[in-house]
């Protein structure tokens, strides 16, 4: 993955993915978005966008197709807490979806404080139980902080996916405009929240999130354990 930072001079850093291909995550994308938010110290706000058409398919199941327990272990601990720390981030940061966001990019989405969809025919969805992959707790955390109680059932246990002006609807997002303008309406909105006063949007958001951060993040790593272990026995079941 190559991530791209800019900074411009009312205080809004845009960091933009861009794999040439699907933008899927693996453990290096996590290392490089890690440093990529530590480096934005003197910015208010942050846009976060990925290449047109693609904002993020997810995870990257080659990869994971060659990764033993251990391997997968470090690779999921390893986006629960990135993404938590999204979900975290002292500063505003909203997202630019210009294109598909699905599974992972749905939830990197999902972490952000507001999530401009780009209108059109792009998918968005937590699609993880259609290949058989259980929920984390950390997911369902972010998803509950977004997602309608009466949507979560619907969404996530068949795993199915919706359009954009859907994605408002239920909670993956929070607006849609044209795909030639979602980075310039992310940017407005990014610099109507770096209006408000930093520490008290800080605290604010530590005191609505926090708890359930902390919730997941301790056991985190038994949780990807136990979920891993299960999903093994379900796939050796006749």
């Amino acid at each position: 993955m190559t991530i791209s930072k800019s900074s411009d001079g009312e205080g809004i850093a845009t960091v933009v993915m861009d794999d040439g291909k699907v933008n899927a995550f693996d453990i290096a994308f996590f290392r490089e978005l890690d440093d990529v938010l530590g480096s934005c110290g003197d910015d208010a706000a942050i846009v976060l966008t990925g290449r047109e058409g693609m904002f993020s398919a997810g995870l990257n199941t080659k990869t994971m197709a060659t990764l033993d327990e251990d391997g997968m272990t470090d690779l999921l601990v390893q986006f629960g807490r990135t993404m938590l720390r999204v979900w975290l981030e002292p500063r505003p940061v909203v997202a630019a979806v210009n294109g598909h966001a699905i599974a992972g990019g749905t939830i990197l989405a999902m972490a952000c404080d507001h999530a401009v969809a780009a209108t059109g025919d792009y998918r968005w969805g937590l699609t993880e139980t259609t290949i058989g992959f259980p929920l984390p707790s950390w997911i369902i955390a972010i998803a509950r902080g977004n997602v309608g109680a009466h949507h979560l059932d619907d969404l996530l246990l068949p795993g199915q996916t919706v359009g954009p002006a859907r994605a408002v609807e239920v909670g993956f997002a929070d607006a849609v405009a044209p795909l030639d303008q979602v980075r310039d309406a992310a940017r407005i909105r990014a610099l109507q929240l770096a209006g408000l006063p930093r520490t008290t949007y800080a605290e604010t958001k530590r005191r609505l999130r926090g708890a359930a951060v902390d919730s997941v993040l301790g056991g985190i790593e038994t949780d990807i354990r136990e979920l891993l272990r299960r999903r093994g026995t379900a796939t050796a079941a006749p």
